[in-house]
C-alpha cells in the first residue's frame, strides 16, 4: 500500500509490517518483503513448535553439553548441563530473558537435535506461507543463509498467538522458574519487551506482549502482538536502534488504531446450497442437497486510500455423503487489487446421513437405465415390496379367521351328535 498519507508516518526502521491480526490483512507496510537478519524474534518460531508438538508442558527438559555451548557475546539464562526443568518453565526462559541455552534445549528435547528442529522450523515456515524465511538455528544467533522478512515473522506471530499459553508468556513482566543443581534458589527471569512494564517510559497498555531480538548484523528487532479490545494488531519492526523499536511500535500502533474499520462481508442470511452425492450401483448419484455458511462475519481496519475489495468463491460442484454440520467445504476469498487480504470458510449447516440403498442384479439395472435414476426406481421397487406383504399379512389373516371358523362348525357337529347319542340311550 502506498501513497501521501502514509509519507506522515516518523519511525526508523528499515522494515516494518503491520497486520490485522483476526484475518492477517495488512494495513501497512514498508519493505515488508525485505530480506533481514531476524535475531531473537527467531524464538517465536521455536515456541510455536514447542507448544504444537508438546501436550504435555510439565515434561521435563534436560539441558546438554550441546545446549549450552555458545559463543561468548550469546544472551544465556547460564545453565550448566544436567540442570532440568518443565517445558513450562523453559518456554518462560525462552521468551522472557531470551536463553539461547534453553532454546537449544528445547530444540533438543522435541526433535532429538537441534538440526532436525531447524527443519521442522523451515517447514513450518513454509507452511505458514513465510515463503521468504530461513532459519539456521533456534535462537537466531547469527548464521549463513539466514534470514526473515517483516511480513513473515507477522504471519508466524500471528500463528503464535492463536495458543493460549503463548499470549500468557509473553504478557508476563517476571516469572521464577524452579530451583534446579545449579541454582538451588531458582531463577527470576524478567521480559526484556519493555512496552509491557507498567513502571517504565515505554509501557503501553494496548501491547499484549512481543518477542525483542539484537545481534550486530539485525539491530534491534521486535515484534508485537497489541489489542485495544475493538481491534487486534501484529506489529512486526526490524533493524532500528533499541530505543527506535519501541517508539516505532508505539507510532505504527497508533496509526493502526485510528483507521476506521469497515464491514467487509455480513454473514448473517448469506448460504450456498451445494448437493450432496453417494455411490450408488457405481454411479454417483444426488441424495440431497446442504447449505453452507460463512463461518464469521468480516470487518476490516481500511486504510484513507484504498482500491477496491473484491471476493471469489471456492465451493465444490457436489460433496460425498456423509455431512457433518461444521465441517469446512469452501471458502469466501477477498482480494484487494491482486493481493489476498482474507478467506472466511464456509461450512455446513446440517447433518446429511447416507442412505442405505440395495444393490440390485443386472437385469434390474437394465431396467434401471430405461426406468429412471436409481433412487427413483428404489421408491418403486420398497412401494412394491410393502404392498407384497400387506397382501401376504391380509391373506394370512383371513386364512387363519376361516381356520377358526371349520373349527367352531366342526365343534358343533360334534357336540349334536353326543347330545343324540344320550337321548338315544336314554330310551333303549
Amino acid at each position: 500500500m502506498n501513497g501521501e498519507f502514509y509519507d506522515t508516518l516518523n519511525y526508523q526502521a528499515r522494515a516494518v509490517t503491520v497486520m490485522d491480526a483476526a484475518t492477517g490483512f495488512v494495513v501497512y507496510q514498508n519493505a515488508q518483503h525485505q530480506l533481514m537478519y531476524p535475531a531473537s524474534v527467531t524464538k517465536i518460531m521455536t515456541a510455536l513448535l514447542v507448544l504444537e508438538d508438546v501436550s504435555d508442558l510439565s515434561q521435563e527438559v534436560i539441558v546438554s553439553d550441546r545446549a549450552v555451548d555458545l559463543p561468548y557475546y550469546a544472551a544465556r539464562m547460564h545453565l550448566q548441563a544436567g540442570d532440568s526443568m518443565t517445558v513450562y518453565e523453559a518456554l518462560y526462559g525462552l521468551m522472557l530473558p531470551s536463553g539461547n541455552d534453553i532454546a537449544n534445549a528445547l530444540a533438543e528435547h522435541v526433535s532429538g537435535n537441534i538440526d532436525s528442529f531447524v527443519h521442522k522450523m523451515n517447514q513450518r515456515a513454509a507452511e505458514l506461507g513465510a515463503a521468504n524465511t530461513r532459519f539456521v538455528n533456534p535462537c537466531g544467533l547469527p548464521g549463513d543463509g539466514q534470514h526473515v522478512t517483516a511480513y513473515d515473522m507477522a504471519l508466524i506471530m500471528r500463528e503464535a498467538i492463536s495458543h493460549p499459553v503463548f499470549v500468557d508468556i509473553i504478557s508476563t513482566p517476571q516469572f521464577v522458574i524452579s530451583p534446579m543443581e545449579s541454582m538451588p534458589y531458582g531463577l527470576r527471569v524478567t521480559n526484556t519487551n519493555r512496552m509491557i512494564h507498567t513502571g517504565l517510559y515505554e509501557y503501553n497498555p494496548a501491547i499484549v506482549g512481543g518477542k525483542t531480538g539484537f545481534t550486530n548484523a539485525a539491530q534491534h528487532t521486535l515484534v508485537s502482538y497489541a489489542n485495544s479490545g475493538d481491534n487486534a494488531f501484529i506489529i512486526s519492526v526490524l533493524y532500528a536502534s533499541r530505543d527506535a523499536t519501541f517508539a516505532d511500535t508505539a507510532t505504527l500502533l497508533d496509526y493502526a488504531l485510528a483507521l476506521p474499520t469497515i464491514n467487509v462481508f455480513e454473514a448473517e442470511g448469506q448460504y450456498w446450497q451445494v448437493p450432496v452425492k453417494q455411490e450408488v450401483n457405481g454411479e454417483l448419484t444426488e441424495i440431497a442437497t446442504v447449505s453452507l455458511v460463512a463461518k464469521e462475519s468480516l470487518r476490516l481496519p481500511v486504510p484513507i486510500i484504498m482500491p477496491t475489495i473484491r471476493y471469489e468463491l471456492e465451493i465444490p460442484a457436489y460433496i460425498h455423503a456423509p455431512v457433518r454440520i461444521g465441517e469446512t467445504h469452501g471458502r469466501k476469498v477477498f482480494f484487494m487489487g491482486d493481493e489476498q487480504i482474507a478467506e472466511i470458510e464456509l461450512t455446513s449447516s446440517e447433518n446429511v446421513l447416507r442412505q442405505i440403498i440395495p444393490t440390485y442384479h443386472s437385469e434390474v439395472r437394465e431396467v434401471q437405465r430405461t426406468t429412471g435414476t436409481p433412487l427413483q426406481l428404489y421408491t418403486v421397487m420398497s412401494a412394491l415390496l410393502i404392498t407384497i406383504i400387506s397382501i401376504m399379512v391380509v391373506l394370512g389373516l383371513m386364512a387363519a379367521l376361516m381356520r377358526r371358523r371349520q373349527r367352531r362348525i366342526i365343534m358343533r357337529r360334534r357336540r349334536r351328535l353326543e347330545r343324540a347319542a344320550r337321548y338315544q340311550a336314554m330310551y333303549d
